[in-house]
C-alpha cells in the first residue's frame, strides 16, 4: 500500500540515487552502526568516535546518539557538516569515522551522505520523516548478522547484497537494458535511458557528440579529463550501478570500441566505462520478474526517488508518486484519462503528454509497467511507501513551457526538454553545449562538432546537401549560454564572437594556431553565427545588429524554445536546411 501521509515541517532529503560509493564493505559497516549488538557499534563507541572525533566537533553527541534506545540516529549525526577548505576537514560524522577514506582515516561529509542514500536504497535502513531520524529493518539486521570474521563478503552477505540489489529499481533496470540483446552498452547508453528522460536531474551526455569531441583531440591529457569527467547525472547512476553489479558478478566492464568518422577519415575511440550483463546476472533478472521456479521480488520505492532537481521537485514526486498509487490499486488497469482526473481530485491538474512521460520515466526506473488495450498495469510489487503532502506546490515556468511543448514535439524525442532546465542552469553550460550539438547534428541533419576549449567557439555546424538542390552549402559558428535568469548577451561576448567570424573569415594560422575554422566542410561557402539561452533579455539586438555591422554577416541570438521548434519541424519534413537557414537568419 502507498500512503498519504500529511506532514508539516519536513525538509525532503535527496534518497533512492547514489553517484559516490561502490564498497560493498562499507555499506555493510554502515549497516552495522543502527545494530547495538553488532561489532562495529560497540567499536564506535569504544574507540573510533574518541579517537577520531574532537571534542569540539561533538564527540559527546555523536556517543549519546549511539547510546540511546530505541536506536535511532539523526541524519546530521550521520553525515555530519563540511569544512573549508576541504584538506583541514575533521572527522564530525558517525559514517564519516565509520569508513575509512583513501587519504584520512575517515571520509567526508559527501561520501558520508551517499553511503546513507545505499544503505536506504537497499532498504537496509528506514527513514522516520518525523524526526529526520533513521533505523534498521529486518533486511539490515539479517545482513549484520551475516558478517564474518574476515574482510572479505561471506556467501551470506553476497547473497543478501545480491537481493537488495535486486530489489532496487534501477539496478533492474540496468539488467533489462543489458539483457536486450545481450547489449554492450557504455554508461552514456545506458545513462540515457535510466530515469526521467528530459528532466534535470537525469541528465546524459551525448556519447555521438563526445566520440566526435574525442576524435579531433590530440592532447592526451584532454582526452583522459573528458572520460573520466565528462557526465550527465544519469551517467554517474548508471556507472555507480553497474559497478555494484559487477562486483557482485552480475554483470562485467568491457570496455567498448568505436569507430568514428570525420570528414571521410575514420578514428577509433574506445569508451573504457561499458558494461554486459553475465551468466549470474541473467539468472538474478528472472528472480526480480518471477520467472521459471522463482519468486518474484517486491521492490523497493521512495517518495524521493521520484525527482532530484530543485524547483519542480516536490511537485514532480507528489504528481509520479500518486500515478504510482493509482496505477497498484488499479488491478484492472486504468487509462491515461482516468489517471488524469484522479490526480485533478488531489490538486494536481496536467495534461495527457505529462502523464505519459511520467510512465516512461518510471518505466526508465526500472519498474514494469505494461499498456494493454489502452490499460496501464504495473506487474511489480512495491514495498509500502509515503506520500508526504505537506508541500504540494504549483509548476514552475520551466514545467509549464514543457507541458506546452509536449503536445507540439510530436517529432521530436522528449528526452531534449532537458535542454530547457540546462539552459537556465550556469552549472551545466558544458552538458548544455553538448546537448544542442546534438539536437542540431542528430535531430536537424546538420554535420558538426562541439569544439569548446581555449580560444575556440563551442561548436559548429554546417550542411552538406545543399548542392544537391542547387543552393550552397552554409555553416553555423555556436555560441551557447546557460543562465539563471536569461542573458543579456554582454558587449565582452558579442566581442569574442566577432574574434570567431574574424578568424573564420582570414583563416590565418598566425593568428589561431589551432585551426578551428578546418572543422567545417570544404565545400561550405556561406557562414552565419548563432547565440542559443534560455532566453534572452536586454539590449541584445543591439549587439547582434554590431556584429552584423561590422563582419558583414548575418547572425541570431535564438531561444531554446524556438529551437526546439524548429528541430521538430525539420523531423516532421515540413521544413528543409534552407527554410532553418531563413527562420533563423531573415528575421525582420
Amino acid at each position: 500500500m502507498i500512503t498519504v501521509w500529511p506532514v508539516e515541517t519536513t525538509s525532503f532529503r535527496s534518497f533512492g540515487w547514489v553517484q559516490d560509493p561502490s564498497n560493498l564493505r562499507s555499506l555493510c559497516n554502515v549497516t552495522a552502526i543502527f545494530d547495538e549488538t553488532s561489532p562495529m557499534h560497540q567499536a564506535l563507541i569504544s574507540s573510533i568516535i574518541p579517537e577520531l572525533v574532537e571534542q569540539r566537533d561533538g564527540r559527546d553527541e555523536l556517543l549519546e546518539a549511539l547510546n540511546k534506545r530505541p536506536l535511532r540516529i539523526a541524519y546530521s549525526k550521520l553525515v555530519g557538516t563540511a569544512f573549508k577548505p576541504r584538506s583541514a576537514s575533521r572527522c564530525n560524522g558517525i559514517v564519516q569515522a565509520t569508513v575509512k577514506g583513501q587519504v584520512r582515516p575517515f571520509i567526508g561529509e559527501w561520501q558520508a551522505d551517499n553511503f546513507v542514500r545505499w544503505a536506504y536504497a537497499f532498504h537496509f535502513i528506514r527513514y522516520n520523516y518525523e524526526d529526520d531520524t533513521f533505523e534498521i529493518t529486518r533486511e539490515g539486521r539479517e545482513l549484520v548478522k551475516a558478517r564474518g570474521e574476515e574482510e572479505e563478503l561471506t556467501k551470506e552477505e553476497t547473497e543478501l547484497l545480491t537481493r537488495a540489489a535486486l530489489s532496487y529499481p534501477p539496478a533492474v533496470r540496468i539488467l533489462r537494458l543489458l539483457a536486450e540483446e545481450d547489449a554492450h552498452l557504455t554508461k552514456f547508453e545506458l545513462g540515457k535511458q535510466l530515469g526521467f528522460i528530459g528532466e534535470g536531474g537525469f541528465t546524459s551526455l551525448p556519447q555521438s557528440v563526445l566520440l566526435r569531441t574525442l576524435a579531433i583531440t590530440d592532447d592526451p591529457s584532454e582526452i583522459n579529463k573528458m572520460k573520466a569527467d565528462w557526465e550527465g547525472s544519469s551517467d554517474k547512476y548508471a556507472r555507480m550501478i553497474s559497478k555494484w553489479l559487477a562486483k557482485l558478478g552480475l554483470v562485467e566492464a568491457v570496455p567498448k570500441e568505436f569507430q568514428v568518422s570525420i570528414r571521410n577519415e575514420v578514428h577509433a575511440v574506445t569508451i573504457g566505462q561499458a558494461y554486459q550483463i553475465t551468466a549470474k546476472g541473467f539468472m538474478a533478472l528472472n528472480h526480480t520478474s518471477g520467472k521459471s521456479s522463482y519468486k518474484k521480488l517486491p521492490k523497493n520505492m521512495c517518495f524521493e526517488m521520484l525527482a532530484t532537481k530543485a524547483g519542480d521537485r516536490e511537485y514532480l514526486r507528489t504528481r509520479r508518486a500518486y500515478i504510482l498509487k493509482f496505477l497498484s490499486e488499479a488491478k484492472q488497469g486504468i487509462t491515461l484519462h482516468e489517471l488524469i482526473d484522479k490526480l485533478a481530485s488531489c490538486g494536481l491538474e496536467c495534461n495527457e503528454g505529462s502523464i505519459s512521460d511520467d510512465i516512461n520515466g518510471l518505466i526508465n526506473i526500472g519498474l514494469n509497467i505494461t499498456c494493454k488495450n489502452n490499460l496501464y498495469y504495473i506487474e511489480d510489487v512495491l514495498n509500502d511507501f509515503l506520500i508526504p503532502t505537506a508541500r504540494i506546490e504549483g509548476k514552475s515556468e520551466v514545467e509549464t513551457i514543457k507541458e506546452q511543448l509536449r503536445g507540439e514535439l510530436t517529432h521530436l524525442s522528449h528526452e531534449y526538454l532537458g535542454l530547457l532546465d540546462l539552459a537556465y542552469d550556469s552549472k551545466q553550460n558544458r552538458l548544455f553545449e553538448l546537448k544542442t550539438l546534438q539536437l542540431l547534428t542528430e535531430e536537424c541533419g546538420f554535420e558538426g562538432l562541439h569544439l569548446g576549449g581555449s580560444r575556440k567557439p563551442d561548436g559548429i555546424v554546417y550542411t552538406n546537401d545543399m548542392t544537391d538542390v542547387g543552393k550552397e552549402n552554409y555553416g553555423i559558428i555556436i555560441d551557447t549560454k546557460a543562465y539563471s535568469g536569461g542573458y543579456s548577451l554582454p558587449i565582452s561576448q558579442a566581442d569574442e564572437m566577432e574574434r570567431y567570424i574574424g578568424e573564420n573569415q582570414t583563416r590565418d594560422i598566425r593568428v589561431n594556431p589551432n585551426q578551428w575554422w578546418n572543422n567545417f566542410g570544404n565545400d561550405v561557402t556561406e557562414y552565419y553565427y548563432m547565440f542559443v539561452a534560455g532566453h534572452f533579455k536586454g539590449k541584445y539586438q543591439e549587439q547582434i545588429d554590431r556584429i552584423n555591422c561590422n563582419k558583414n554577416i548575418k547572425g541570431a541570438a535564438v531561444s531554446i524554445q524556438e529551437l526546439l521548434r524548429i528541430a521538430n519541424d525539420y523531423k516532421a519534413g515540413k521544413i528543409t536546411h534552407e527554410d532553418v537557414k531563413s527562420i533563423l537568419f531573415t528575421k525582420v
